[in-house]
């Protein structure tokens, strides 16, 4: 799922992995457009595509905790609504079987039924590449349309194969549920893709905590799960001070669901504000990332695009996320940064 804010690993399912852990080696994966590069490769264009033997979302996941084994995570309260929660961007992407570009008239029609929520209609530009048998690809600029809110902190882009919702003001997931809703009810309005490829939820948190002074580095040790930071007795033995680390943990789900995370500290920002997504930058200093991207995708058969059973379906994404992210996180950040709004 590109998103307009610019993150600084590959966005979302996880990107290049490390070693057997890659999840590009998982059924089905497919990953979102990395950040700072605006791209895409295309197929056969044409009308939305006929499939075969497409069928309805069978949102059903069986096991620990919606189909994820997360071992000892998993038994974790449910997840408390902060006064100063991390969240910095959340994305939500379907993409479905390819489409012709919208018309000037298909874009009018958007505009009309999304006014009220996105006010501002305009257009966005990508890098297209397209692959023609043994060729040298090419690659072209293509624009596609876009809108947003007046602050710009929530934008919808529509492709020829996705639909992407991005907000930097996340709010609750209720509220971006809603607008996700209004977008695929806008989407099947104006022309019904024929089925749908993958679905995924994506979360972004920039976790900062007090410093004593400016020049100091976190002991992230008492903000963070301790699993997350890496083989400490090279600092201890060696004397060695880690100056950035990052890690990925991929957790494979039932019915083609997958949840990837990404994690590390680091000192420059996990997503930008850009003039296509604004979102507030506090000082730079620490941060420690946590990236979560559970999505679904599909198998054998494509289902349709049904409204409801994308919602349905984006609820199950939803549902890990909360216990992913309590589990990663210590009581004393809970107490001291997350609850102070």
């Amino acid at each position: 799922m590109r998103a307009a804010a610019r993150a600084d690993t590959c966005r979302a399912a996880g990107g290049p992995g490390a070693g057997v852990c890659s999840p590009q080696h998982l059924p089905g994966f497919r990953e979102f457009p990395p950040p700072g590069r605006r791209g895409r490769e295309t197929g056969v264009r044409g009308r939305c595509s006929k499939v075969r033997g497409s069928r309805r979302f069978e949102p059903h996941l069986r096991g620990c905790r919606n189909g994820f084994s997360f071992g000892s995570i998993i038994c974790v309260k449910a997840r408390e609504v902060y006064p100063n929660a991390p969240i910095v961007l959340m994305a939500v992407e379907v993409r479905h079987t390819q489409c012709e570009p919208l018309d000037r008239r298909q874009v009018t029609q958007m505009s009309g039924l999304l006014r009220d929520i996105f006010p501002l209609p305009g257009e966005i530009s990508e890098v297209s590449v397209e692959f023609q048998g043994a060729a040298q690809p090419v690659q072209q600029v293509v624009s596609l349309p876009r809108w947003t809110t007046r602050d710009k902190r929530t934008a919808l882009t529509v492709r020829q194969n996705a639909l992407v919702l991005e907000t930097t003001q996340y709010g609750s997931y209720e509220r971006v549920k809603s607008l996700f809703h209004r977008a695929l009810e806008a989407r099947a309005s104006v022309e019904r893709p024929a089925g749908v490829d993958r679905i995924g939820l994506r979360y972004i948190d920039e976790i900062r905590v007090p410093l004593a002074n400016s020049g100091q580095r976190p002991d992230w040790n008492q903000w963070i799960n301790s699993a997350l930071l890496g083989p400490v007795e090279v600092e201890s033995e060696l004397g060695l001070s880690p100056v950035a680390n990052e890690g990925l943990v991929v957790y494979s789900g039932a019915e083609n669901t997958a949840l990837v995370l990404r994690y590390g500290a680091q000192d420059q920002y996990a997503v930008q504000s850009t003039s296509d997504l604004r979102r507030p930058l506090p000082p730079p200093g620490p941060l420690f990332k946590l990236d979560i991207d559970s999505f679904w995708q599909a198998g054998e058969e494509v289902p349709e695009f049904e409204v409801g059973v994308l919602l349905e379906q984006a609820d199950l994404l939803h549902k890990p996320v909360g216990g992913v992210f309590e589990s990663m996180i210590s009581e004393r950040l809970r107490r001291e940064v997350l609850r102070n709004g």
